[in-house]
């Protein structure tokens, strides 16, 4: 539970006698209450069923291998520190903040492409209404939507299902690849603010995002280095988000939960 991984980790990062898990290392052909302990996380996040019995056989070598692909870990079976200070942040909850829902007509199907990318966006305006009017605004081909737009009031509107394709990258491509689109493989995420680099984004704003982006990137388990500015997929044609916006301050957060 989140609590009891908290107090697990001093300022250094060591565990107390408190933490769930053992410190290893530990390997198939491991026995003993260290392997009883870990066995006991893995079958509470659900890489392993049955009964934590102490023995660290096939089963619990494919449970760690199968959870060190999902946290892009190396995948050796293998019970050491990267993998238990993973297995320690799995422990902690990481919840979708609460959404005004406001559903946009701009979207399209997937078709089938996994989500592997999170772009930020300005939207150019210091108004959420305008903003919303903007993303749901339909006249012929001329359409722009984002899954969410976080308000100068922290408020997270949802306007495009996560499972849909949104229209916010335009022209632009992944570290070079155009194929799939950006769109087809992201979420999108507008920040009311006007991008002059003058306007903070506010303290409500940069709060939202410490909580929306890290959802996100644990529920698709999207790469840190894929969790992106407009800029970045399109550069040289975008400038969003502006210069003043905080990155380290949203990447640390990120950091705490993936």
């Amino acid at each position: 539970m989140a609590t009891s991984n908290a107090s697990a980790l001093g300022a250094s990062g060591s565990a107390s006698s408190s933490s769930p898990l053992p410190e290893g290392p530990l390997s198939e052909g491991s026995k003993g209450p260290d392997v009883q302990r870990l066995q006991a996380v893995l079958i509470q996040l659900g890489y392993l069923s049955g009964k934590a019995d102490g023995d660290f056989g096939p089963k619990t070598k494919q449970a760690l291998t199968r959870f060190q692909r999902d946290w892009r870990l190396t995948q050796d079976g293998g019970y050491g520190p990267r993998t238990r200070a993973a297995l320690l942040k799995a422990l902690v909850p990481v919840k979708k903040p609460p959404v005004v829902s406001k559903p946009s007509r701009n979207q399209a199907s997937r078709g089938g492409v996994a989500i592997d990318a999170i772009v930020l966006h300005h939207t150019g305006t210091n108004s959420a209404r305008v903003d919303l009017a903007t993303l749901r605004w339909v006249r012929g081909n001329n359409r722009v939507s984002s899954h969410y737009l976080v308000g100068p009031d922290g408020t997270v509107y949802q306007l495009v299902p996560d499972s849909m394709t949104a229209w916010h990258a335009g022209r632009s491509s992944l570290h070079g690849d155009t194929e799939p689109s950006v769109n087809a493989r992201s979420i999108g995420i507008e920040i009311t603010n006007d991008g002059t680099g003058q306007t903070p984004f506010t303290e409500a704003q940069y709060r939202a995002l410490e909580q929306l982006v890290p959802y996100l990137a644990r529920r698709y388990w999207v790469p840190k280095e894929n969790i992106l500015g407009h800029r970045d997929v399109a550069p040289g044609r975008k400038t969003d988000p502006a210069d003043n916006f905080d990155w380290a301050r949203v990447r640390r957060a990120v950091d705490a939960a993936v």
